[in-house]
């Protein structure tokens, strides 16, 4: 199973049927039921993430919070446009075209 690719709702799905699954193939046995109810809430399930991961995700947050325009870059565009300074070099221009036209 690709954990990148679940979602936290189906993260916690995946989680919450695996425990059903777990909990109906071992069945309870009445004169063990006290201990076994002790020894689960004392228990905790427990997540160990490595440096790689950790870093991943702090990256994945800061991608995600960046905008998706740069606003300052689009406003210096427009002045450029408007003052009729702005202009693109021909061989740019020209490469655009023609990959836009492959496409």
């Amino acid at each position: 199973m690709n954990l990148e690719r679940l979602g936290a709702h189906e993260a916690a799905r995946a989680y919450v049927q695996q425990t059903e699954v777990n909990r109906s193939a071992a069945p309870a046995r009445p004169e063990n039921a006290d201990k076994s109810r002790t020894r689960a809430n004392s228990r905790r399930d427990t997540v160990t993430l490595s440096d790689n991961a950790r870093v991943l995700a702090s990256a994945r947050e800061v991608v995600q919070q960046a905008p998706d325009v740069r606003e300052q870059k689009v406003a210096d565009i427009k002045q450029r446009v408007a003052d009729g300074t702005y202009s693109v070099p021909s061989h740019v221009l020209a490469r655009k075209m023609l990959t836009t036209e492959q496409n």
